[in-house]
């Protein structure tokens, strides 16, 4: 009999336990399994100076903890040194970032020169701004592409070169996958939403890497603002949706990408004294974010790299005097 009323009890009493250390800490469960016991929502956010023991890491973390972006990939295109990445290869929608690769096909096909004449269907490609009839020399057609992303542009574009949109779009997969772009698929020229057109922060560095090693590509995109002319003569005055030009000095591109679903989307380039990076921002929060995120980002790369070269002028000096720092003379 004592031990029917005791049992319940018990039981009880380890049930009460039990709920007020999960009540204490409510992540044990979530945590289990993570890096570091961190829950699964966590985004891991890397930044290269963190690794220096001597930077006040807990600072760079809170700032960089506060942008609205889902991932992002920055590189000092100098050495090839990673600054900072988040997400870096979470699939994700590039918008029209993925004119670049549109890009640089024409850029490689090597007819620049040639007419390309706008059919009725690239007319009719939503957000473009073309004309059923018109014909651009090539070249020209590629900074309506990529100045004010122009869809009906890069439909047109990818007609020329491929016959039809699928057919260039085969094109698109053969050349990512040369470039080792492994987490990315191609539908279209422009970038419009589909399922299966994706990529991720990390392979679209290694397309704008490429990319900018081509004279016509890089020269293209370099532009905040360019007058055009069709074969028949008509001007047409192009301004970049960049909206670092005007806003970052030194910036040399590269390529806007917005929807619905991308959310802002920013490729850029900078390049001062020297000192050239490159960053990939994806899925920033009103899109518009993504100019004012991209800066915090590059202020962030160019102090990373100014640390990194004072340390090594640092360990130079020490070689050079024995393992001693040569103090300055009094005078």
């Amino acid at each position: 009999m004592k031990f029917k009323k005791i049992f319940p009890i018990t039981m009880m009493s380890w049930a009460l336990i039990l709920c007020s250390i999960f009540a204490i800490n409510p992540f044990q469960i979530q945590a289990k399994g993570t890096p570091n016991g961190a829950p699964k929502s966590t985004p891991a956010i890397y930044s290269a100076i963190l690794d220096d023991p001597a930077m006040p890491s807990d600072t760079v973390d809170a700032q960089l903890m506060k942008l609205s972006a889902q991932a992002w990939y920055m590189v000092d295109a100098s050495t090839g040194r990673l600054l900072s990445s988040k997400n870096p290869d979470k699939r994700m929608y590039p918008a029209s970032m993925t004119k670049m690769m549109t890009c640089i096909l024409a850029c490689e096909s090597g007819r620049l020169s040639e007419i390309v004449t706008i059919s009725s269907k690239a007319a009719a490609t939503p957000y473009g701004n073309v004309k059923t009839g018109e014909q651009y020399v090539l070249r020209d057609l590629l900074y309506r592409v990529m100045l004010p992303s122009d869809n009906g542009a890069a439909a047109a574009v990818a007609e020329f070169l491929g016959g039809d949109i699928a057919s260039f779009a085969v094109m698109m997969n053969e050349k990512a996958k040369a470039l080792d772009m492994k987490n990315t698929n191609f539908v279209n020229p422009h970038g419009l939403p589909d399922n299966n057109h994706y990529t991720t922060a990390h392979d679209m560095m290694k397309l704008m890497k490429y990319c900018m090693k081509n004279k016509d590509f890089a020269e293209i995109v370099s532009n905040s603002s360019r007058s055009i002319y069709t074969v028949a003569g008509k001007e047409i005055q192009l301004r970049s949706t960049n909206r670092l030009f005007g806003r970052y000095d030194g910036c040399i591109g590269v390529k806007t990408g917005t929807t619905r679903a991308a959310g802002g989307c920013l490729a850029s380039a900078v390049e001062r004294n020297g000192v050239k990076i490159y960053l990939v921002i994806m899925k920033c929060e009103p899109a518009r974010e993504r100019t004012d995120e991209s800066i915090v980002l590059f202020d962030k790369g160019f102090e990373m790299v100014r640390h990194f070269a004072q340390v090594l002028q640092d360990r130079e000096n020490r070689r050079r005097h024995g393992g001693a720092v040569a103090r300055p003379r009094n005078r």
